[in-house]
């Protein structure tokens, strides 16, 4: 049937978007985003061969597709910056145990098990996807393969609704086994992947498309905020006029940043910012949402990365004195915003400055020998 090889047909494209993201491990892109495409790339040939040829056991399917959720889940939170190793220890021991339980009854056949725990699974990863995306203020960690594409909050919803969408199609599937002998079974599934099909083609060319990053030196990132540039946010009906209105304030936290270097300050809260600027804490959050189109730890943190750069290009101090000159506490939190802000890693942005100093350098002695192009000897 012609249903039966897509399943093959979205491996094959799963492995060629898996060969596309090596490129940007380099980059930063966690190799967890690589096991976790590997993973569906081996489920989807898992169900190809067990629903059109009948060679490959429901139990192997199975424990492969309650993985999936968690791998999907915790590669989103790590591209967001929100993963810790203690809850990727959790995770695997959890769904560790959910595949020893899942094999245990399929040995007993006690199906009803085997049916619930995937669902529960996907509807509990998807779900919790889905209400992060909708509440949270989450930024993706750098810029990587997929920045372009969406926002880190959009992935977060139309994940967390894919993973629903296999939660219910799991649902109508157990359904059609027990009540109609896997009549349209076959269709479900195969219909799952074309959707899936879809959605990777559309995600890799987009991807494709961007155009491709620029060689030399890197350049330090650019302030949060700059009223050349940013759209004038709109002026509240009823303002008063003792309160100062969002571009003063972003005025005024930008000069403390620029001139007396606020973001150098460790544990620097808002209400320490409200102060020093005296401008309520709400109206700053405010203003550094609408105007910057980011969080204020984020705007603190970019200003941050940005004196980073300028010391890992400029000085010879070691990362870790970099860390606690700019303000940061930890090397793994400073280690993370480099990478959103950037897109690499502070020692891959002081070697690419250097290497880009040392080309410099080195045209600049080559066109120091006069040309001796045309002449006699």
């Amino acid at each position: 049937m012609i249903l039966f090889p897509l399943p093959f047909l979205t491996a094959f494209f799963l492995v060629v978007v898996l060969l596309h993201l090596t490129h940007y491990v380099e980059h930063g892109l966690p190799r967890l985003v690589l096991l976790t495409t590997a993973a569906y790339a081996i489920h989807a040939v898992l169900m190809g061969l067990h629903w059109g040829f009948d060679i490959i056991p429901a139990a192997i399917v199975a424990s492969f597709a309650l993985a999936l959720p968690a791998l999907t889940w915790l590669t989103l939170y790590e591209l967001s910056g929100q993963q810790a190793r203690h809850l990727r220890l959790k995770v695997g021991f959890g769904i560790g145990a959910a595949i020893a339980l899942l094999n245990a009854a399929f040995l007993v056949g006690f199906t009803p098990i085997v049916d619930s725990l995937g669902i529960l699974l996907y509807t509990g990863f998807g779900g919790h996807l889905l209400w992060t995306g909708l509440r949270g203020d989450i930024q993706w960690l750098s810029k990587r393969p997929l920045y372009a594409v969406v926002s880190m909050q959009r992935a977060y919803v139309i994940t967390g609704g894919l993973l629903l969408i296999s939660a219910a199609v799991d649902a109508s599937v157990a359904v059609d086994v027990k009540l109609n002998n896997s009549q349209i079974s076959s269709a479900l599934v195969a219909y799952s992947n074309l959707t899936l099909l879809f959605i990777l083609m559309v995600v890799f060319f987009r991807t494709r498309s961007r155009p491709a990053a620029q060689t030399g030196k890197p350049s330090i990132p650019a302030p949060p905020y700059d009223p050349r540039r940013t759209p004038q946010a709109a002026a509240p009906a009823a303002h008063d006029p003792a309160e100062p209105d969002a571009q003063q304030i972003l005025e005024r936290l930008n000069a403390e940043m620029d001139q007396n270097h606020l973001y150098r300050s460790e544990n620097l809260s808002l209400s320490q910012i409200a102060s020093r600027i005296r401008a309520p804490a709400r109206q700053v959050s405010s203003a550094v949402n609408s105007l910057c189109a980011m969080n204020v730890p984020q705007y603190v943190n970019t200003f941050r990365i940005r004196d980073a750069c300028r010391m890992l290009e400029e000085t010879d101090i070691p990362i870790t004195g970099i860390v606690f000159e700019v303000g940061f506490t930890t090397k793994s939190n400073f280690n993370r915003e480099f990478q959103r802000v950037t897109g690499l890693s502070p020692s891959a942005w002081r070697e690419k400055a250097r290497q880009h100093e040392s080309d410099t350098e080195a045209e600049g002695e080559k066109s120091d020998y006069p040309s001796t192009k045309g002449k006699v000897a």
